[in-house]
């Protein structure tokens, strides 16, 4: 299963695009698809977490492989929630 991300808002800032995300975990991977050609920094934000053993990587997938604009999350638990600021381009 997919993780269940809402786009909160988009806007830009400078010369990034920046991308609000609300998530919530129902497996222990997932991933948040951008459409960014890049993901230059990232802002989390717990919002219920069961641990705090939630991995982030910028531009890759739950395996690790790159993929342009896609957040991977690992180690996350079912019904876990958190917030993401995306910054790229």
């Amino acid at each position: 299963m997919a993780f269940t991300n809402s786009l909160l808002r988009r806007t830009v800032m400078g010369d990034m695009q920046v991308q609000y995300y609300s998530c919530t975990a129902d497996a222990l991977t997932g991933t948040i698809v951008t459409g960014m050609q890049s993901i230059d920094m990232i802002a989390i934000t717990p919002k219920s977490l069961t641990t705090g053993a939630v991995k982030f990587g910028m531009n890759e997938g739950v395996a690790g492989t790159a993929i342009a604009g896609t957040l991977g999350v690992t180690g996350a638990t079912s019904g876990d929630e958190f917030y993401a600021i995306v910054y790229g381009h």
